[in-house]
């Protein structure tokens, strides 16, 4: 195999920004057949994307041989299902986030998964920049001595409220849809925390906003912020440390003007991120992991240890996890 025939199940919107655009970067990477629940949607997603061929059915693309892996972006209620059928027909995935509705369907999925050489990794685009590898490394070299505290925020508005994001029972809510990337964040940089408290504006079962505080190992208090109402959007992260403190702006999509602030006594210090698009940055890691058995970063344990996290979270607030929702 030379390349990866990539199978698309849904239209959703992301499709371009996540796969077909970044994949004429990545050569290595083919998108060759899309299926939809709306025959006429795929017909016209496919037009407009350039995907040669539209099959009739979910189903149907995973039995088509010509097929190598799949792309899964249904609503997050419906990640589950569809992976663990990809997963059965033989087939590598690539699932957008968050893996799935709740952290036992990650844990079903990820023992299914196991064993049996294929590649199942999360679509945490962010993940695969080396912004966050960089921020990793200008904390381990001490830019701002030792860390205390860090907080992240996704905070936008999507007044929309037919929004499937608006929609509990296809998985919505702000930590799903946005709070999800910091506290990814904040987790690779330093490592899995416990959850302390939460609150969330409860809005019809879906969470509007949420704050969450966690505890991560060597004492670091973190805190994520994510919502769907803000008045002013903020995308940022901020490290505090002895010695100072290292701004992240732009940290889950670097390509958009994303840059590293290092604030210290004896001055600031900045620099701009790498602006190759992040998703590009993601689809070379699915090749060469499906390709050459390189590691595929955002893989199966990390989405399942993400998933307790934020069905912790979402109790911590009062509130019931999301939950799969069954296909009809």
């Amino acid at each position: 195999m030379s390349t990866v025939r990539l199978g698309v199940l849904g239209a959703a919107r992301i499709l371009h920004d996540a796969v077909t655009a970044p994949a004429v970067a990545v050569p290595e990477v083919e998108v060759v057949a899309i299926a939809a629940r709306d025959r006429d949607r795929a017909e016209a997603t496919a037009r407009r994307e350039g995907i040669p061929r539209v099959v009739g059915s979910y189903d149907e693309l995973l039995a088509d041989p010509d097929v190598d892996a799949v792309y899964v972006p249904t609503p997050a209620a419906l990640h589950g299902v569809w992976v663990r059928r990809a997963i059965e027909a033989g087939k590598h995935v690539l699932c957008e986030k968050p893996f799935t509705a709740d952290a036992a369907e990650a844990e079903d999925v990820a023992a299914l998964a196991d064993g049996t050489g294929l590649v199942v990794m999360e679509a945490f685009h962010s993940q695969h920049h080396p912004l966050w590898p960089r921020v990793r490394a200008l904390l381990d070299d001490g830019a701002i001595g030792q860390v205390r505290r860090a907080e992240a925020d996704f905070c936008v508005s999507i007044p929309d409220r037919s929004d499937i994001r608006w929609q509990e029972a296809m998985g919505g809510g702000a930590l799903m849809d946005l709070g999800v990337y910091p506290l990814r964040m904040l987790t690779v940089l330093f490592g899995a925390p416990q959850v302390r408290s939460a609150t969330a504006d409860d809005v019809d079962g879906v969470d509007a906003s949420i704050e969450v505080l966690l505890d991560h190992p060597g004492r670091v208090d973190g805190t994520v912020r994510a919502s769907m109402v803000a008045r002013e959007p903020v995308v940022r992260a901020r490290i505090e440390g002895s010695a100072g403190a290292l701004v992240v702006h732009a940290p889950y999509a670097p390509q958009h003007g994303g840059r590293i602030v290092v604030e210290r006594d004896g001055g600031t210090l900045e620099e701009a991120a790498d602006p190759t698009p992040s998703y590009v940055c993601m689809l070379r890691t699915f090749a060469d992991a499906v390709l050459r058995g390189a590691d595929p970063v955002s893989g199966t344990a990390q989405a399942v240890e993400a998933m307790r996290v934020v069905d912790a979270a979402y109790r911590a607030a009062g509130m019931a996890p999301r939950r799969p929702a069954p296909l009809g």
